[in-house]
């Protein structure tokens, strides 16, 4: 009888078709996912006008999706270990998909557009971490670190294609109709369901044969045999429980990535929501504000893929250090009075280094077991989208208040230099 490591035989695999359609999936999925976060901050301008909002009412339902995020991702990613990441994964879409779009017509109350907002966040959370768990199985050892990095990017090209949607549709249909495009997202799930279950749970529920025909995908060169036992590594099948977090020495490195969790998305979650309202109070048109909003998406994208090479070179820790210094140095120079094409570069740049988000999910993957990886960027995703779910009401508040668009920029410094600290004091991951 011949023992089978799994993972070896998925570590070991080349690039193929296999991980490529795998990877091409997660990746329109967080596209559909980048849409439904960035829909409300794009409509936000007008949605004031039209429902009369106030800007401390509007930063609170601007915060309604994230409150549901924490929930989602704590939620969400638990059962992913539990039940499958693959049957979470299609009730992470179908959420955020249909309550996005249900918004168009419960806009008219207050309480049940925040509450469509909620549900469609617990989806919109639990998204990240789950795409981040699958691809740290599914893909080659070799390649992991650029992909996993890149796939996030997935969620800023959403984003990026809101703000220029956005400029086309409210003319035409109003922010209703832009809203109303996330049912479109549906066209995914049958694509999600041909995604394989992770190993540890497919070993004990589905047949040999099916493993072996996952394998012979990951690797073509492996050659099953009737009495393989198919195994995966011991390190990985530890008791899921969110305690795991904290034994075994990964206590110090959880803490940290949920600092670094938090402070970051407190930062994006602040310009997803706010930033074309806080460029409309500088004197631009929507449409400009939009335009300008894209760069901030622009950047993140194309800064993440480049994240995901830097990590490749020079590990995760080195490169989240060099991300937040130079994010700290972009969000100063916007505090500086500039021309309107200065300023647009400036938030490309910052966009370009906002992109920390996207090694903080698979810097935090690679430190727990595949068992708890699950629990563990569940967890790390409620703590981010806590801090997502503070800062619209807190930049809602100032703007409320009359805090111009500088003071907001020079506030935004504080998480910035509190990610920094953090990401310097973590530690090796253990899984890398």
């Amino acid at each position: 009888m011949r023992k089978v490591n799994v993972n070896d035989v998925i570590d070991n695999g080349k690039m193929n078709h296999f991980f490529r359609f795998i990877f091409s999936v997660v990746f329109i999925a967080l596209i559909i996912d980048g849409f439904d976060q960035a829909v409300y901050g794009a409509a936000l301008p007008v949605l004031m006008k039209e429902l009369n909002l106030s800007s401390t009412v509007s930063g609170l339902l601007g915060s309604a999706s994230l409150w549901g995020a924490v929930v989602g991702a704590l939620v969400i990613g638990y059962l992913s270990d539990k039940v499958g990441r693959r049957i979470m994964i299609v009730a992470s879409v179908l959420l955020y998909v249909i309550f996005t779009a249900l918004c168009a017509a419960v806009a008219h109350n207050v309480y049940f557009f925040a509450a469509a907002r909620f549900l469609a966040g617990m989806g919109i959370a639990a998204i990240s971490p789950i795409t981040s768990s699958i691809l740290s199985e599914f893909t080659p050892k070799s390649s992991r670190r650029f992909l996993l990095a890149t796939s996030i990017t997935g969620i800023n090209t959403g984003q990026l294609a809101t703000s220029l949607i956005a400029i086309v549709l409210i003319p035409l249909i109003g922010w209703r109709g832009l809203f109303g495009v996330s049912i479109l997202g549906l066209i995914i799930i049958p694509f999600l369901l041909k995604i394989p279950e992770t190993m540890i749970l497919a070993l004990k529920k589905e047949s040999k044969s099916n493993i072996a025909s996952v394998l012979t995908k990951a690797d073509p060169g492996f050659v099953p045999q009737a009495d393989d036992e198919y195994v995966v590594d011991t390190v990985q099948t530890v008791k899921q429980s969110v305690m795991v977090l904290f034994k075994d020495g990964m206590a110090w490195n959880t803490i940290l990535i949920w600092i670094m969790f938090f402070v970051n998305m407190f930062i994006i979650s602040s310009m997803l929501v706010w930033l074309p309202k806080i460029i409309t109070l500088m004197g631009y048109s929507l449409n400009s504000a939009l335009l300008l909003n894209a760069l901030l998406y622009l950047g993140l994208i194309l800064g993440g893929i480049l994240s995901g090479k830097v990590a490749q070179k020079i590990g995760y820790k080195k490169s989240l250090v060099f991300y937040y210094i130079v994010n700290a140095v972009f969000i100063f120079l916007m505090t500086i009075k500039s021309t309107t094409i200065v300023f647009g570069v400036l938030l490309f740049l910052l966009g370009f280094t906002l992109c920390a988000q996207t090694l903080i999910y698979p810097f935090a993957s690679a430190n727990y077991p595949m068992s708890a990886r699950g629990t563990g960027l569940g967890f790390g995703a409620g703590v981010t989208r806590l801090g997502g779910a503070l800062s619209p009401i807190v930049i809602g508040i100032f703007v409320a208040q009359g805090m111009t668009p500088v003071g907001i920029f020079r506030f935004l410094l504080i998480p910035g230099i509190v990610g920094l600290a953090a990401s310097a004091m973590t530690r090796k991951a253990a899984y890398e």
